[in-house]
């Protein structure tokens, strides 16, 4: 993706989820993204396409930055990588708002949740779940997969709403997310207040 194409994403991304729609025109998305409407023309095909590029730029980018925190500090237990992955998003809705009103207005669509089933955080489940860490009825995956969304879903709503910092917002979710799957409440606790690590998301 070249500068332009970028500015264009970034810029349907924030209108997309302010109208909860891809009724946009092209001098609308062309004055948000500052670029010339024959600039559009020759880079979109319709609204409806650009909002499933929008939407798979930004489940590939979640997920490459995922996976780049976490290889970056090793073999972490499966409770404190889904802890670190859910604070970390939550974050990513503070230092990018555009981002974060879009994953709270599509996040709960049956495409993310597909996408939720075969990524980091149900890998980092199963794990959990082999290794005796988690305690969950067999069969639950779609449950677990919609609890967890649903939770950093809330949790980003209230950061840009300015209910919580997303320092606590995230703790809480996650401590709410490690106690649905069976650790105790203590432990889950500890875990959800670890200090994060160093490498962040990078948009």
């Amino acid at each position: 993706m070249n500068a332009t194409q970028r500015r264009i994403t970034t810029a349907a991304m924030k209108l997309f989820a302010e109208r909860g729609s891809t009724d946009l025109t092209i001098s609308e998305l062309a004055a948000e993204a500052g670029v010339a409407r024959g600039t559009l023309y020759r880079n979109v095909d319709s609204m409806d396409r650009l909002f499933e590029q929008v939407r798979a730029q930004l489940a590939m980018d979640i997920h490459s930055a995922n996976v780049r925190a976490m290889d970056a500090h090793g073999d972490l237990d499966p409770p404190l990588r889904l802890a670190v992955g859910t604070r970390m998003l939550i974050r990513l809705a503070h230092d990018n708002p555009a981002m974060g009103r879009f994953i709270v207005r599509y996040g709960l669509t049956d495409e993310s949740l597909r996408e939720m089933m075969s990524g980091p955080p149900m890998q980092d489940v199963a794990a959990g779940i082999a290794a005796g860490r988690y305690v969950v009825t067999p069969g639950m995956e779609l449950g677990i997969a919609s609890m967890l969304m649903g939770t950093v879903v809330s949790a980003m709503w209230m950061v840009l709403e300015g209910h919580q910092g997303w320092r606590e917002a995230g703790s809480a979710a996650a401590e709410l997310a490690l106690c649905a799957l069976g650790l105790p409440r203590d432990e889950a606790m500890a875990i959800a207040s670890r200090p994060l690590p160093a490498a962040f998301f990078d948009f």
